[in-house]
C-alpha cells in the first residue's frame, strides 16, 4: 500500500512546497478568511437561505445543496476520517504569518471543508446551472485554501471534492432534478381573443404569495381593459365558492382570470366548470405548480395568449366525498400523512409561515399515524400515503417533480403500502436509492377512475389544501374539462 501511495504522496509534498514558496499578503488573507468563514458551512447555509426566499429553481437548488451539504459531511467528517486515518501537514513548513489556521486534530484524509463546498455547488447547479456557476468560485477558494493554509494535502481536497461532487449527483437517485420548464401536453382550445383584455375579469386573492400592487399594475398595463377585483372570500371554501358564482354572474365576463396560488386557480376553476368560459391564470403563489405546467410561469405568456386567443383544452379531476359534497381539483389529491401534515401548516402558517409547520407537521404525521386501513377498486391494502395527480407526471420511480401531460383522462396514483414487513424501513431506502419502481412497497397505478373506502376517517388535500376528512373517496378524471388560456407552442 506504501509504494502504491508513495507517487501521491510525492506530488503532494511538491504540490505544498509550491503553495508555502507563493508570497502574497493580499492571497494569504483571502485563504485565512475562506477557510474561518467556511467552519461549520456557515456560507452555504447563508446563500441556501437566500436562495430559499426565490421560488422556483433557486428554492430546489438550495434545498438540493443543503441536502449533499449535510450527506457529504456525514460521510468525509464521519465515515472516512474514523477508517482512514492520515497526518496533516507539518504546520511549521508555513511562514509564520500563515499559521493562523490551527490544524483540527481529526484525520486529514478527506478535506471536510472542500467536500461540503464541492457538494452545495453541484447541488445548486443541479438545479439551476447560471447559479451553480455563481456560487463555484467561493467553494474553489474554500477549497484551496485548506491547501494554502497548511491544514490539508493536496489530495485531501481533491478526494474531498469527488466526494461532495458524488453525494450531490446521488441526491438524483432519489430526488430527480426538475427538467427544463415546458408545458405539460394539453389538446388545443377555442378561446375567443380579448384584445386589450376586454370581457376579462380577474379575481385575486389578496392572501396568497405574491399578489402585491405592482403585479396588479403589471397585468394592468398588458390588458388596460380587463377587471381586476379582489376574490371574495368566505368562511369556508364552499363560501368563498358561492361568492365566486354570484361575482360572476353579476358581470357577466367573457373570460375569468385568476391571480394567485393553486388554491385560487382551483376555487376559480370550480366556479367556472361547464359555463363554457375560458380562465385565465395568472401565478401569484408561492409554488404556482398549475401556472407553470401550463406555460403561464408569469403574466406576460397570460396577457398575450388572452388578447391573442391562444389557449388549450385539459383535463380535470373531481373527488366526491362520502356521496356528498364534489370538489374540482387540478393537481393533485393525497391521502395520509401528508393530507395530516398539510392541516398542521393550516393552523401555524399564520405565526410561523408556510414551510416551518408543514416541515414539523409531516415529522409528527409520520412518527404518531397509523397507516390508513382503505378498499382501493376493491383491493383491501393498508398504506401510509396516496398520491393522485391529475396527469402524468415524471418521474416514475422516484418522487414526481414534473407534470408531462394534462390530457388523456389520466390519474396518476402512487401509493406507498403498510402492508408489508418493515414497511417504513423498506420504503424510506428505496427513495434514498431509487428504487421505487422495483420495490413491492411502492404502487404505481394509472386509472381513469377510482374508488376508496378507508375503515376510519383520514384527512383530504387536493392541490396542496387540507379539504375535509372523509370515509369513501370517488375521484375521476374529467377530459378536456377545462379552456385556459396559453401558448400553444
Amino acid at each position: 500500500m506504501r509504494r502504491i501511495l508513495a507517487p501521491v504522496m510525492t506530488l503532494d509534498q511538491e504540490l505544498m512546497a509550491r503553495s508555502i514558496h507563493s508570497h502574497s499578503p493580499r492571497i494569504d488573507a483571502t485563504m485565512q478568511a475562506a477557510s474561518t468563514i467556511a467552519n461549520n458551512g456557515k456560507p452555504w447555509f447563508a446563500i441556501a437561505a437566500l436562495l430559499a426566499r426565490q421560488p422556483g429553481a433557486p428554492r430546489r437548488a438550495a434545498v438540493r445543496g443543503i441536502l449533499s451539504v449535510v450527506a457529504s459531511s456525514a460521510l468525509a467528517n464521519v465515515a472516512f476520517k474514523l477508517t482512514i486515518p492520515r497526518g496533516r501537514p507539518d504546520h511549521a513548513m508555513l511562514p509564520p504569518h500563515r499559521r493562523r489556521i490551527t490544524p483540527p486534530r481529526t484525520s486529514s484524509f478527506p478535506s471536510g471543508h472542500a467536500a461540503i463546498a464541492a457538494a452545495f455547488a453541484t447541488g445548486v447547479a443541479l438545479e439551476s446551472p447560471a447559479l451553480g456557476l455563481a456560487v463555484a468560485p467561493l467553494a474553489a477558494t474554500v477549497a484551496y485554501s485548506r491547501v494554502h493554509n497548511g491544514v490539508h494535502w493536496p489530495s485531501d481536497v481533491i478526494v474531498g471534492s469527488l466526494v461532495g461532487i458524488g453525494v450531490a449527483f446521488a441526491t438524483r437517485r432519489w430526488w430527480a432534478p426538475q427538467p427544463p420548464p415546458g408545458p405539460a401536453r394539453t389538446t388545443p382550445g377555442d378561446a375567443p381573443a380579448l384584445p386589450d383584455g376586454d370581457g376579462l375579469l380577474i379575481l385575486a386573492n389578496t392572501e396568497s404569495g405574491s399578489t402585491d400592487h405592482d403585479q396588479r399594475a403589471l397585468i394592468a398595463s398588458l390588458l388596460p381593459a380587463a377587471r381586476i377585483l379582489d376574490l371574495p372570500l368566505g368562511g369556508t371554501t364552499s363560501n368563498t365558492l358561492d361568492n365566486v358564482r354570484h361575482l360572476i354572474a353579476e358581470h357577466e365576463p367573457l373570460a375569468v382570470g385568476a391571480l394567485g396560488g393553486d388554491g385560487t386557480v382551483r376555487t376559480v376553476a370550480s366556479a367556472i366548470a361547464r359555463t363554457g368560459r375560458p380562465l385565465a391564470v395568472f401565478a401569484g403563489g408561492t409554488l404556482d405548480h398549475f401556472a407553470l405546467d401550463i406555460g403561464t410561469p408569469t403574466a406576460e405568456p397570460t396577457a398575450h395568449a388572452v388578447a391573442t386567443g391562444q389557449s388549450q383544452r385539459l383535463d380535470t379531476a373531481s373527488a366526491q366525498v362520502d356521496d356528498d359534497a364534489t370538489y374540482l381539483f387540478l393537481n393533485t389529491a393525497s391521502l395520509g400523512t401528508y393530507s395530516a401534515a398539510l392541516q398542521a401548516r393550516r393552523k401555524w402558517e399564520k405565526h410561523l409561515g408556510k414551510w416551518i409547520p408543514l416541515a414539523l407537521g409531516m415529522i409528527r404525521a409520520l412518527a404518531a399515524a397509523d397507516p390508513l386501513e382503505l378498499t382501493l377498486n376493491g383491493e383491501r391494502m393498508r398504506a401510509r400515503t396516496i398520491f393522485i395527480g391529475n396527469g402524468t407526471y415524471h418521474p416514475t420511480d422516484r418522487i414526481p417533480v414534473a407534470r408531462t401531460a394534462i390530457t388523456g383522462s389520466t390519474l396518476d396514483i402512487r401509493i406507498i403500502r403498510a402492508d408489508y414487513p418493515l414497511s417504513y424501513t423498506r420504503a424510506l431506502y428505496a427513495v434514498i436509492t431509487g428504487t421505487l419502481r422495483t420495490s413491492p412497497i411502492h404502487q404505481h397505478l394509472t386509472l381513469p377512475e377510482l374508488h376508496i373506502t378507508l375503515a376510519s376517517r383520514a384527512p383530504l388535500a387536493l392541490d396542496g389544501d387540507p379539504i375535509s376528512e372523509t370515509h369513501q373517496l370517488r375521484i375521476r378524471a374529467n377530459p378536456c374539462d377545462l379552456t385556459v388560456y396559453a401558448p400553444t407552442t
